[in-house]
């Protein structure tokens, strides 16, 4: 026999793996999650940004549903005075928009595998689609980019809303409750409750220290961003984008080999 067609020739009982099943293997493999706690972190920088925005656009929160379960009590009363009347219904809208977005999530990750690398990339590509889709609606100006008493405002807030709880599921997921993504209040009293809160090495008091920066950097970046542009517009966009490289970079996470 030929010298080069022995060795071409496959060992006796190799299987040769083709590149769509090595493609396939390494997108089915589960991630290590040691360091998984950094894009979680991103995305505590995007709600800052994104509520701080739609907050200031339209009075609603996206995923802080705490201040809307607040607006949504005040306003069986009619409060506070001078609040417009659909006030109660954008908070209303968010919070169940919210937890729609959690159920689905939640129930997809049970079913295929919350640590997938596909499962990530494409539960984070799904997001950003929803923040795209946000984001031309207000463009477009079929939703207004500041008038909360348009009753149109109502048809982008469940995107943004349903993106942010499918976040926080995926927060929960990787076990990192101390980045829970979207609140603090939890944040704030682990970190001050914290009995090793001056110990030298504490990751968890380092990623609750982290969540609660980058929330604030992320609405400060809002926060100027409208100031110099007036344009809710630029804060979508640029959630829109950070939630797509977000999405790409759970491919390159490397995998768990234990599991």
């Amino acid at each position: 026999m030929d010298s080069s067609a022995a060795e071409s020739t496959p060992l006796l009982g190799q299987k040769k793996t083709r590149p769509s099943g090595r493609a396939r293997q390494y997108l089915t493999q589960n991630i290590r999650v040691d360091n998984a706690y950094i894009p979680l972190l991103a995305c505590c920088f995007l709600t800052g940004l994104i509520d701080a925005g739609s907050y200031s656009a339209w009075s609603v929160f996206m995923g802080m549903q705490t201040g809307n379960t607040i607006f949504l009590a005040l306003g069986t009363a009619g409060l506070p005075p001078g609040s417009d009347s659909l006030k109660w219904a954008r908070s209303g809208i968010s919070i169940l928009s919210l937890m729609l977005g959690s159920f689905i999530t939640g129930r997809i990750y049970t079913a295929v595998g919350p640590l997938r690398r596909l499962t990530l990339a494409l539960s984070f590509f799904v997001q950003a689609i929803c923040i795209v889709i946000a984001a031309l609606l207000v463009q477009t100006g079929t939703v207004p980019k500041s008038a909360a008493e348009n009753k149109m405002v109502l048809i982008a807030i469940p995107f943004l809303a349903a993106q942010s709880g499918a976040q926080v599921v995926t927060a929960k997921s990787l076990g990192f409750s101390e980045v829970p993504t979207t609140v603090l209040t939890s944040v704030y009293n682990d970190l001050a409750s914290d009995a090793r809160l001056l110990a030298w090495k504490n990751p968890k008091r380092d990623r609750r220290v982290g969540a609660a920066a980058m929330l604030l950097l992320g609405g400060i970046t809002a926060g100027w961003l409208l100031r110099a542009s007036n344009d809710f517009t630029a804060v979508l966009w640029m959630g829109a984008a950070m939630k797509l490289l977000l999405s790409f970079s759970w491919l390159l996470f490397r995998a768990d080999v234990d599991a």
